[in-house]
This record gives structure tokens, sequence and C-alpha cells, in this order.
């Protein structure tokens, strides 16, 4: 499928050629970086992440920032990370009101903010804190219009834009001063992921303030909402569907990990953050026997690939089963974070929070869900969640 783009700055102007078969999304992910470029197609989001944010870099700068930021991300960094997403995960649970219905949503984006802000900044402060919690949602929940103004400098000093500018410049200042307290408490003195980021070098190279204030910027931008969203959905329907809540909580008591992530990743499937999943082109390039020109552009259709019958066989059932045994989807069937070199480098960090969370919320609640069926997806920000907020009724377990 081809389309005219008309979506603004850092998209092509020429068109976009929609794809979805495994072959068609393996050549997207498996090119080179030289050519296939996927920094170029987010750059309408610059200023929620600045200029130095891997999402919006390209080639060799792409390349460095990966290697810098990637230790923090190891699976023994992410040991360190669990002790600390659990409690958190715990004390909100606790505070979740029951017998009544909620908005999961609400719940949810503060506890992945928490999370991001403790483990990610390891801010400790209160007063920080606090701020830190007024700031990121305005900062997030930014509506396009605004965000399509920021590319114009004439926009800026008037309403709405020079308040979110406003916001933004006392955000960065945050993040400076938390940077500046870590270097000072030197090496080894914390365990969060900004200390992980000070400490990686390669080859000599470290992150310098503003490259670590951009990449702290893109870790809350990509994990905060994305994960809240992602885990709305999951309570929604699991809300719905007793069975599936019913074998989920056995898991949760025996410590079957596998089947929690299995829960989570269909979920992921079924109701995937981002839609589609983009590579601008620097030289021609032919894909599925169409002719790409250069400076157009080939995105792969996340929504469509999670559907295909040939790999999900009745696509629109919850099945975890899918995710388990010695035979899980492929990289090019399932990829709620991307692929390739450009694969989310939060993937894992935001797996494990999502199976933590779901594991606090299933031994200690009943979920059922209120008189009004299930709800409808509703655009919000870069996001997609349910258009009530993921309504839920919480019963306290008796046993």
């Amino acid at each position: 499928m081809r389309t005219r783009n008309r979506n603004g700055p850092g998209l092509s102007s020429r068109g976009t050629l929609i794809v979805n078969g495994p072959d068609h999304v393996k050549q997207v992910f498996a090119g080179s970086p030289d050519t296939w470029h996927a920094g170029e197609c987010y750059e309408i989001i610059t200023p929620l992440v600045s200029e130095l944010s891997m999402l919006v870099q390209d080639r060799q700068e792409h390349a460095r920032s990966r290697k810098l930021v990637t230790p923090a991300f190891t699976s023994a960094a992410l040991r360190s990370y669990e002790p600390m997403i659990g409690t958190l995960a715990e004390d909100e649970v606790r505070q979740w009101p029951t017998g009544r219905t909620f908005r999961v949503q609400d719940r949810m984006q503060r506890v992945t903010l928490e999370i991001i802000l403790r483990v990610v900044f390891g801010v400790t402060d209160p007063a920080r804190l606090t701020r830190l919690h007024a700031l990121v949602p305005a900062l997030t929940d930014v509506s396009p219009v605004v965000l399509m103004g920021l590319h114009r400098r004439s926009l800026r000093p008037l309403p709405p834009w020079r308040t979110w500018l406003a916001s933004r410049r006392e955000f960065v200042a945050v993040l400076r001063a938390q940077i500046a307290e870590h270097r000072q408490a030197g090496p080894g003195a914390r365990s969060d992921v900004l200390s992980r980021l000070l400490k990686a070098e390669v080859d000599g190279d470290r992150l310098s303030d503003d490259e670590l204030v951009g990449q702290l910027m893109t870790l809350v931008m990509a994990g905060y909402e994305t994960t809240a969203t992602a885990m709305t959905w999951l309570v929604h329907d699991l809300a719905r569907m007793p069975d599936v809540q019913d074998r989920a909580r056995r898991a949760a008591s025996e410590g079957d990990t596998a089947y929690l992530d299995a829960v989570v990743k269909e979920c992921m499937r079924i109701h995937p953050v981002l839609a589609l999943v983009s590579r601008g082109l620097s030289e021609e390039a032919e894909i599925g026997g169409v002719r790409v020109a250069a400076g157009e552009s080939v995105a792969a259709s996340v929504s469509l690939a999670h559907f295909n019958p040939a790999h999900f066989p009745e696509p629109d059932r919850f099945r975890p089963e899918r995710f388990l045994g010695d035979a899980p989807p492929p990289a090019t069937a399932w990829f709620p974070f991307g692929g390739g070199v450009r694969r989310c480098i939060g993937a894992a960090f935001s797996l494990l929070e999502s199976r933590l969370l779901l594991r606090r919320i299933l031994l200690t609640f009943e979920l059922t869900a209120p008189t009004t069926g299930p709800e409808r997806a509703k655009a919000r920000t870069v996001v997609t969640a349910p258009h009530r907020g993921g309504r839920v009724i919480a019963t306290p377990r008796t046993s």
C-alpha cells in the first residue's frame, strides 16, 4: 500500500509504502542504516527528546549512542532494578480503590512515571519527585497542533507553545541537577539507570551531560505513557476474561514468569503501542516488487502484522499460549518495540516492569468489568488507549 504523506516535518513529503508481510518487514529491519533512516522519520518529535536522542539520530551518531546506552539495559542491570520495581508496584497497587469502578489508565501512568523517576533517573528527593510528577505529564500530553507548532519559531512566543517550552526548560534544568548530583556521588554510589549511563564507556568515549539529558528525555518519553497504556489494556482485557485471569493468577502464585510474559506479549500483539515502524530512504530501493524512490519512506505495519492469521491463528482471540513453547512468533510477525538495530533499547525493561506490575495486581485483586462493554481504542498523544481510561472494578482477594 502506498500513501501520500502529509504528516509534516520529518516524514517523506513524496509518499510512504506500507508493508506487513514477514519478508518485507525483514527487509525494512535489515536495511543498511546508511540508507534506511529511522531518525529522520521521527524528526517531528525532536522537541520532546532533543536532537541528541537516539530516536532522531541516524548512521554513526545512532550507533555510538546505542553502544553507550546499552550497558544500562543488560540482563545483569535489569536484575538489579527488579527489587525496586517490585516494591514500587506493590506500593501502587496497595492504593487502588476497591469495590467500585475506577480508571486504570490514571493509576498506570502514576506508577510507570514513579518507576522512571526512581529507577531510571534515581530521584529520591521528595520535592523533586513531586515537581517531576507535574512536569512530565505536561510535556508528554501534547496535542498534535502544539507539537507541529513547535517547529515554527513564530509560534513559540504564543500560548500554548510558550507554556510548554517553559515546562521543558524546567524539566531539563531538573535533569541537569540530577546528573550533577550523580556525578558528585561518584561511581558505584547508586544502582539506577542514570548511574550506569554515567559509567558507560566505549573505547574511552562517554556520554556528555547534554547527551545524557537527551537520552533521559528519550527514556521518559518512550517508556512512560507507552508502558502505562499497554498495562491499561492488559488490565482492561483480563477483567473481561476470567479464565485467562485465573490462569495468569496461578502463574503469578507459582512463579511461572514465562506465562506472565506470554500474557503481556499477547496483549501487546492485540493492542500495539506503535502502529507503524518507519524508515526513510536516502537511495532508491525495491521492496515487494515496488520501487521506492530516494526521499520516500517505507513503514512496516505493526497492526496488520500482528493480526496475520498465518502466524496468529484466530488472531482476534486472546491466547497467551502463542508465546510459549519452542517456536515463538518470529521477529518479523511480532514487533511492538520495532526491530533491527533500531529496536527499542528499553524493551526488556518494559517487559520486566509489566510482568512485575501484573503479578502484584493478580495476587492482590480479582478484576471484573463494569456493566458497560469493552472500550474502543482512542488516540492519545502518540498511543492508542481505551477511550474511557480502562475502567475496571478491583476486589481484594481473600485467599
